[in-house]
């Protein structure tokens, strides 16, 4: 018997204003009754909306549904408690809110540094007095005193992973129109770790001092770049990079604000289980919606004339999704390598996530040969 009885995929995008066509966002969908027509929302508001709207349409129906986004939905070990901690004295307005508990574009532009002025333009480059002022318990700093209100998520009582979604929906702003602070707050949390910047990738118009538009040489000691997914995906691309061919920073730091929000909507959230920190990967997938971490390029896609690459990307994917549930072979996918070990496993549960279908190559050869 089949585990689900519908497929969504999601090509997500970080697009700075509404998009369609290439490079933007797409919603394939493999149902019953056949493959869905492919959706195009030009922002990601709408996206999450029409998204939304598909899953109660399936709870309404009595049906499972398996719903992946390709986009990183974890931190390289040690991550996600650093930047929960380095970002407590990151202040949460209280008033003048935008989606969710999210700032309003206003609100960011007080809270976060703006960027950097540019030598290129004779304009003296340091770092704001706003950011050089702000304590870090990571710098040795102090956070007792001062009129700050109490953190919104203090690490050590969640799992990681969820101090890390718990941390991203406090303090990215995404609005409507697909405008966005991810920049400026990389640039945050990039100033308040430890071992140094970490996130790198920026628009060449803009300069930032703790924001640099190359990766940073010797900046991974303590907290690694790539997860142990990535040994398996050689050519998926670190969290840390925002832009760039191949980069998914900006995705996921805008994607994993957005899930928060979905895994907590008051009509969805008792439906909802995140794979694999909530699933153990396969061994409990009793939600009737499992979200799951995507790599599209697992399943090589023919050219279609006139068709965007994304568009048949997430249509091929929903496809190869639902062959291998009936042909019983999606919960193997689902389920970690051999090779990782005991101790691999639990961070990748804790903290770091995985994709769907990394490490299974024997798998995803023999579903290929069968296509």
């Amino acid at each position: 018997m089949p585990l689900f009885d519908r497929y969504i995929a999601v090509d997500w995008s970080a697009a700075n204003a509404p998009k369609r066509g290439k490079d933007s966002i797409w919603i394939g969908e493999f149902g019953p009754e056949g493959r869905v027509p492919s959706q195009n929302p030009p922002t990601r508001h709408a996206a999450m909306e029409q998204i939304a709207a598909r899953l109660l349409g399936a709870r309404r129906r009595g049906e499972r549904v398996m719903l992946g986004f390709d986009f990183v939905f974890g931190y390289p070990r040690g991550a996600s408690a650093a930047i929960a901690t380095a970002t407590l004295d990151l202040v949460h307005p209280p008033a003048g809110t935008g989606q969710g508990s999210r700032p309003s574009d206003r609100a960011a532009r007080e809270e976060y540094p703006p960027p950097c002025p540019s030598p290129a333009r004779g304009e003296e480059t340091r770092i704001p007095a706003s950011v050089k002022a702000s304590p870090s318990p990571l710098r040795g700093g102090d956070r007792g005193g001062g009129t700050s209100p109490a953190p919104a998520c203090r690490p050590g009582n969640p799992p990681p992973w969820l101090q890390l979604w718990s941390t991203l929906a406090r303090l990215v702003v995404d609005t409507a129109d697909n405008s966005s602070n991810r920049f400026q707050l990389a640039e945050a949390i990039n100033h308040r770790l430890s071992d140094g910047p970490h996130f790198w990738g920026h628009p060449h118009q803009h300069s930032y001092a703790a924001l640099h538009p190359k990766r940073p040489p010797g900046a991974y000691a303590t907290i690694p770049e790539r997860r142990v997914a990535e040994r398996y995906v050689r050519s998926a691309q670190p969290v840390w990079k925002l832009t760039g061919v191949g980069s998914v920073g900006s995705q996921a730091m805008l994607g994993i604000a957005r899930l928060e929000a979905l895994r907590t909507d008051p009509r969805l959230a008792a439906d909802i289980a995140i794979w694999p920190f909530e699933t153990s990967f396969a061994d409990d997938l009793s939600k009737p919606i499992t979200i799951t971490e995507i790599y599209p390029s697992l399943f090589p896609v023919s050219a279609v004339d006139g068709l965007p690459r994304d568009r048949a990307q997430v249509e091929v994917t929903t496809a190869r999704f639902a062959d291998l549930d009936r042909a019983g072979l999606l919960h193997a996918l689902l389920s970690p390598p051999a090779e990782v070990t005991a101790d691999e496993r639990a961070i990748l549960i804790a903290e770091e996530g995985w994709i769907a279908g990394a490490g299974h190559q024997a798998l995803l050869a023999r579903l290929q040969s069968a296509a």
